[in-house]
């Protein structure tokens, strides 16, 4: 068991490591190809890997793999899969290995673009503002892209249920896990949103699906889909004798599974023309040759943006049904409810029945759904707008 104060002093350490090594590399990095953004130090549903293609004379920096994404390839990856504290050098890559390769990273990169709420140092003493401050002294830039939980306040999110009169991520997280709804942890994305506001060149993030302690003008959030994954053209509803439906929850209670298996068991007793599927702890390959096949998506049901697992429905042309609704956050495009069938966790049923029982018009609403995804979601389209903003800000 680690004494008292270990955390901290490791934290210490590390900080001493990063002002040694940075004077250290300096004129070593004057001798290596120059790197304009660092994307890391978390790869969360690929977003550092998609946004890291996107941009030129980028670097992918990440503390470690993401299991789910076996295939991710990372120009550095600080604690390896074969690492697991088997010996006195495993133990000191996991706890120093950051702070080198933040010194030896800034020695050489114009900025970084930190991907979720982790730091490449233990942030949860200070939430990155060690990291940031050592950042904007050597002037380089920093852009921060909230994906979810990392800056989504509980208790805001409980505020917002109360007034809407619905459930959403928030009260649901609480739910999930018990450290959601504690002082503790929203203090926390409390100080991290102003660790952002103070020291990021650019926040992005989704306004009210996010909702946060974050008071400045944010970017709207954008997924950078590659290219290469959208289904150009399909042959499966053609005539299908079932159709497949499919749901894959990376974590069934906020994304409301209870009620799709609800839904699908008085389905099933009503009729026999469809197929579902429920995919839950397999690899991401699995996933998407699924979806391939599949005809409708059940994707989340108490968020207001679509999420990973919608986009990549959507650019395998399938009709997506979710509860993202442009009228609950204004960061999605003007027409985005188009594109899928809104829907919360109180309307799956009908919505899924409707769907069923009107199947001439399912392959338009894939269609729809596809177009709004390549528009807005793709690498093409996120690229295009990620270059304008940082155009528009300065920041080329």
């Amino acid at each position: 068991m680690k004494a008292p104060g270990f955390a901290t002093q490791t934290f210490r350490r590390q900080q001493r490591i990063v002002r040694v090594c940075y004077w250290m590399f300096k004129p070593i990095a004057l001798f290596t190809r120059r790197i304009d953004w660092v994307v890391g130090p978390t790869d969360v549903a690929l977003m550092a890997t998609h946004i890291a293609a996107a941009l030129p004379r980028s670097y992918t920096a990440v503390t470690a793999r993401n299991p789910f994404y076996p295939q991710a390839k990372y120009d550095a990856v600080v604690i390896r899969p074969s690492t697991a504290l088997g010996g006195r050098w495993e133990i000191w890559r996991r706890l120093y290995g950051g702070a080198f390769a933040l010194a030896w990273l800034t020695a050489r990169a114009r900025g970084f673009i930190y991907v979720g709420g982790e730091g490449f140092l233990h942030h949860h003493h200070d939430e990155r503002a060690f990291e940031f401050a050592f950042l904007k002294r050597h002037k380089r830039k920093v852009i921060c892209y909230f994906t979810g939980n990392d800056i989504r306040s509980p208790k805001l999110m409980a505020e917002l249920a109360q007034t809407m009169g619905f459930p959403n991520l928030g009260t649901v997280a609480v739910i999930s896990s018990a450290k959601y709804g504690t002082p503790k942890y929203d203090e926390s994305r409390k100080l991290r949103a102003k660790v952002a506001e103070t020291y990021a060149d650019l926040i992005f993030n989704s306004r009210v699906d996010q909702l946060s302690y974050l008071t400045v003008e944010t970017e709207p959030f954008r997924y950078f889909y590659p290219d290469e994954q959208f289904l150009k053209s399909t042959t499966k509803f053609d005539d299908p004798k079932k159709l497949i439906i499919v749901h894959a929850p990376s974590n069934p209670v906020i994304k409301g599974t209870d009620h799709v298996r609800e839904a699908i068991a008085t389905l099933t007793l009503e009729r026999d023309d469809f197929e579902y599927r429920e995919l839950i702890g397999v690899a991401n390959e699995v996933v998407l040759a699924t979806l391939n096949e599949a005809h409708i998506a059940l994707n989340q049901f108490y968020a207001f943006v679509p999420g990973v697992f919608g986009i990549e429905a959507l650019a395998r042309r399938c009709v997506l049904v979710t509860s993202a609704d442009e009228f609950l956050e204004p960061d999605l495009p003007a027409g985005s409810n188009d594109a899928w069938v809104v829907t919360r966790v109180d309307a799956i049923l009908d919505n899924v029945r409707s769907l069923l029982d009107n199947r001439a018009g399912l392959e338009a609403q894939a269609e729809a759904g596809w177009q709004w995804a390549w528009d807005n979601a793709s690498i093409s389209s996120s690229a295009a707008h990620f270059a304008k903003v940082l155009k528009e800000r300065g920041l080329t």
